[in-house]
């Protein structure tokens, strides 16, 4: 051990296959992880093919449902990391066949019911044949499956039976619509496929990666900036993609934001001692601090990721903070002037309406700062307040 230290120390480089393996834990959980990003990947990809009047709906009726005049589709997502065979019985289809025909009240409105997996058919799979064959042929090839018991079948067995307790016109209903999508792609070569699509091609190759992930942001944030509806329209999707896009191929290198950036810094407590939360503090406004963290966290962000390939955005930056200090400097005169200043609880009450009001200005673009964005003027207002000594307190200078 002593000549592994030595080695390491002299070169400062450590050599991973020298160092011990250590044991998987039980609370690893990365290739289920690595699922549930490949299924978002999915979503996205759908999302590129969006037709007008078309919404893709997700994780309520299934993985993902498309719903459409024309083409609805329901579609379950099944990712492998390794190769993977779909065998006669394997549960991926099993399960899902058995949810569609559980749900068939609800599966009506789809034209296409979809098994979308990475795995592929087995040489000798019966379910091969599957997507060549009619609703009764289909049937013909569940029961051929089932009737060979089996002395190890307890995962197959219940799933089969649940299914044949419906009524056979409610099987062969959804059965026509059943389709298996199996050999896709991996989710190292889904993201290929993506930034091959003729969507990016206005986008520098350097860019697609990070336009990508701005995309797959927007995705995942959905359910909470919707009110727990994970919906996604067409003109949506246009809407937010032009908008991104646009930030990555303006010639004047505005204002960007990283991509997938949390709202949150990790560690709040390191910003509980920057002035501009004891400002807030100071006016009695303590509910205002955990937003006041993430805008100015993500303003700092924003600075930095929009700083790097263009110079003049620091810039354009310190007159932007001017113009905002200019401001406050204004609405602060009139809330002094309409403030009872011998009334200390007035001006809490105005310092807290002078706040709201700031928070309130409209994100206008300035210059390279475009386009500027609430969240972005916002946390330039909180820089302010920390580095050119502007007080939320109307009876301060």
């Amino acid at each position: 051990m002593s000549n592994f230290r030595t080695k390491a120390s002299s070169t400062k480089e450590v050599n991973l296959s020298l160092l011990p393996k250590m044991a998987k834990q039980k609370n690893d959980d990365t290739k289920t992880k690595l699922g549930d990003i490949y299924h978002y990947y999915v979503v996205l990809d759908y999302c590129l093919e969006l037709k007008e009047n078309e919404t893709i709906l997700v994780e309520k009726y299934g993985d993902i449902s498309i719903v459409s005049d024309e083409d609805s589709r329901n579609i379950e997502v099944k990712h492998h990391q390794d190769e993977h065979i779909l065998s006669d019985r394997h549960l991926d289809f099993w399960k899902t066949l058995r949810n569609w025909i559980t749900y068939h009240q609800n599966m009506r409105q789809f034209k296409t019911l979809i098994l979308y997996t990475t795995s592929t058919f087995g040489e000798k799979s019966n379910l091969n044949l599957w997507n060549r064959s009619k609703a009764y042929e289909r049937l013909n090839i569940l029961m051929k499956i089932g009737q060979e018991v089996k002395k190890a079948e307890e995962g197959f067995r219940p799933i089969y039976e649940s299914i044949f307790k419906h009524e056979v016109e409610d099987i062969l209903t959804i059965l026509e619509k059943v389709e298996l999508y199996t050999s896709q792609t991996d989710i190292v070569y889904i993201e290929k496929k993506i930034m091959n699509s003729s969507f990016f091609k206005s986008i520098r190759k350097n860019d697609r990666k990070p336009f990508i992930d701005s995309l797959m942001g927007y995705i995942l944030t959905l359910p909470v900036n919707k009110h727990y509806k994970w919906e996604i329209s067409y003109e949506d999707f246009v809407s937010l993609a032009c908008e991104v896009r646009d930030r990555f191929t303006s010639t004047s290198g505005g204002l960007r934001l990283p991509p997938n950036i949390p709202a949150h810094p990790q560690d709040e407590e390191t910003y509980k001692n920057k002035r501009f939360v004891k400002e807030l503090k100071d006016i009695k406004y303590d509910s205002k601090i955990p937003s006041a963290i993430s805008y100015y966290w993500r303003a700092q962000q924003a600075i930095f990721y929009s700083s790097l390939n263009n110079p003049i955005f620091n810039i354009d930056l310190g007159e932007f903070q001017s113009d905002i200090k200019d401001s406050l400097v204004e609405f602060k005169s009139s809330f002094k002037d309409d403030c009872d200043k011998t009334d200390p609880e007035d001006v809490i009450h105005k310092s807290k309406r002078l706040y709201d009001k700031a928070m309130e200005m409209p994100a206008n673009d300035f210059n390279s700062v475009k386009p500027n964005r609430p969240f972005f003027q916002r946390g330039i207002i909180h820089k302010v307040v920390e580095e050119r000594g502007f007080s939320w307190n109307i009876m301060k200078k």
